[in-house]
């Protein structure tokens, strides 16, 4: 985000030096690594802020026993090819694999079933999809027949996913097949999405082939799973160390358990072209202005004051010190950075990993993963079979043993995740019960080896009803602005084939203000 192009305040681009800027990047996550990493590439002096302890964001290594996994992110979509070109650069080339194409099944009210081929988002692609009937019934199985037969205004003017499902399908097949990948894949119940963002031009499309089965059937793409994404060997968080490694060889500044917003930081101003950049003044403290605030964190007071086209923070401390630290450029990779008071709540999920001794799942039984549809005996919402997707882990674990990662959303909208209430011996019972039903394997204490529970709290995805205005705001705010860069999975979409790109291209809005690119 920002304005890209020539130059800040007065100064012209070729002005610029790059050894004497100075880049803040709020957020240590892949998007906050990677800008960082580019900037660097360049000679620029880049310090990364993460109020965590941990750098990588959602993609974490996991714990169970002596075996690491991942307990985020474990795979990423192959579209574009930026990923992998990223992986390589990184020398991580021959980690590079594809998870077995086993297939992936539903469990709901009426049990488990292999999920139907041919759809996307639920959506089915035409009563002849292969597996339909088994999960929806013959008399549903009839309703997406005549889908076909409505006219194509029915349903144009929905206001969410859900109201679209219902008005050309039904209930049956919202709840079966649409609810469990909205909820599974972006946390979020389909009476909360707006279609119209999470596939772009539906209602044109709709209109051009006049049924939805018609719109799925040509564009859904022509590959098996199993090409649509990859991984890495040893899991994806090596992608994030060798990433943190780069960065730190190339001096990158990291500061830990440091949460920074805009009105933490000073930009500097340019007011002479004629005079080099490490020659340029430093914000002055503005007296006037309707924007200051007064903000207390800790033992510290700070005050913002903005003139317009600079910020200038001063803190100070109980004995009367005080500290500053001055930016040309701002990376903004996180919402809290930028938002005055008013973020979208995170969306809150746990991952619950269990590695378990139980040879009956050698077999594979609901292949390499689970949705949970409107099934009322299971509080998961999801199951992935890790050692039956991942052949290197598969490997590496003791004959008879596999890795379970189920995932649990909030009992309600923009709450804590369900499972968070359990201690974890709790939980593991919970984790257990569920696993057992949705694999058809009875699985209890005696099978648990060992469990690894992470909670994430994820940005609203641009997908919820409202969500487009709120990011379209951010960008009328700064766009404005080329010295402050929004980029990440909060205003880009989740998954690092939307994140690593834009990330880059917010580092090279940067590279083009100096003249470097």
């Amino acid at each position: 985000m920002g304005a890209s192009g020539a130059g800040l305040g007065s100064a012209g681009a070729g002005d610029l030096d790059a050894a004497a800027t100075s880049v803040a990047v709020i957020g240590g996550g892949v998007a906050g690594l990677v800008a960082a990493r580019r900037l660097a590439l360049a000679g620029v002096a880049v310090t990364v802020f993460e109020a965590s302890d941990a750098l990588g964001g959602m993609i974490q290594p996991g714990h169970l026993g002596e075996l690491t996994i991942d307990i985020g992110a474990e795979a990423f979509a192959v579209r574009g090819g930026a990923v992998e070109a990223f992986i390589r650069e990184l020398g991580l080339e021959d980690a590079l694999v594809e998870p077995r194409a086993l297939g992936s099944w539903t469990y709901g009210a009426s049990g488990a079933h292999p999920s139907p081929a041919g759809g996307m988002l639920g959506i089915p692609s035409g009563p002849d999809a292969p597996g339909l009937e088994a999960v929806i019934g013959a008399e549903v199985l009839s309703a997406v027949a005549a889908e076909a037969t409505l006219d194509a205004s029915v349903g144009a003017d929905a206001e969410s996913f859900a109201d679209l499902i219902r008005a050309r399908f039904g209930s049956l097949v919202l709840e079966r097949l649409v609810a469990p990948v909205t909820r599974g894949v972006y946390s979020l119940d389909p009476e909360l999405v707006d279609h119209r963002v999470l596939i772009p031009g539906l209602v044109e499309k709709l209109a051009a082939h006049g049924s939805l089965s018609a719109v799925v059937s040509s564009m859904r793409p022509k590959a098996t799973p199993g090409a649509l994404v990859r991984g890495l060997r040893g899991g994806m968080h090596r992608f994030v160390a060798a990433l943190v490694a780069d960065c730190e060889r190339l001096g990158v500044r990291f500061e830990l358990g440091t949460r920074v917003t805009l009105a933490d930081l000073a930009l500097v101003e340019r007011p002479h072209a004629d005079l080099p950049v490490a020659e340029w003044p430093r914000s002055g403290r503005i007296e006037a202005s309707p924007f200051d605030t007064l903000r207390y964190s800790g033992n510290a007071f700070d005050t913002l004051r903005y003139s317009g086209n600079a910020f200038d923070t001063h803190r100070y401390s109980g004995n009367g010190t005080g500290s500053r630290d001055d930016f040309d450029f701002v990376i903004a990779t996180v919402e809290s950075a930028v938002a005055a008071g008013d973020a979208a709540p995170p969306v809150s999920s746990e991952v619950v990993a269990l590695l378990v001794d139980a040879p009956e799942l050698d077999a594979h039984p609901r292949g390499t993963g689970v949705l949970v549809s409107d099934a009322t005996d299971v509080a998961a919402k999801a199951l992935t079979h890790v050692t039956a997707k991942w052949a290197w882990l598969d490997e590496l674990t003791a004959a008879g043993q596999h890795v379970i990662r189920l995932s649990y959303g909030p009992r309600q909208t923009d709450g804590p995740a369900r499972s968070l209430e359990l201690d974890d011996a709790a939980l593991a019972s919970q984790a257990l019960a569920d696993a057992s039903r949705i694999l058809g394997t009875e699985l209890t204490d005696e099978n648990l080896v060992a469990l690894a529970r992470q909670e994430w709290r994820m940005p609203m995805p641009a997908a919820r009803l409202g969500r487009t205005a709120q990011l379209a705001r951010y960008r009328e705010r700064f766009d404005a602005d080329p010295r402050i860069q929004l980029c990440g999975a909060w205003i880009d979409g989740t998954g690092l084939a939307s994140v690593l790109p834009s990330a880059e291209n917010a580092a090279q809005r940067i590279l083009a203000s100096l003249g470097l690119a």
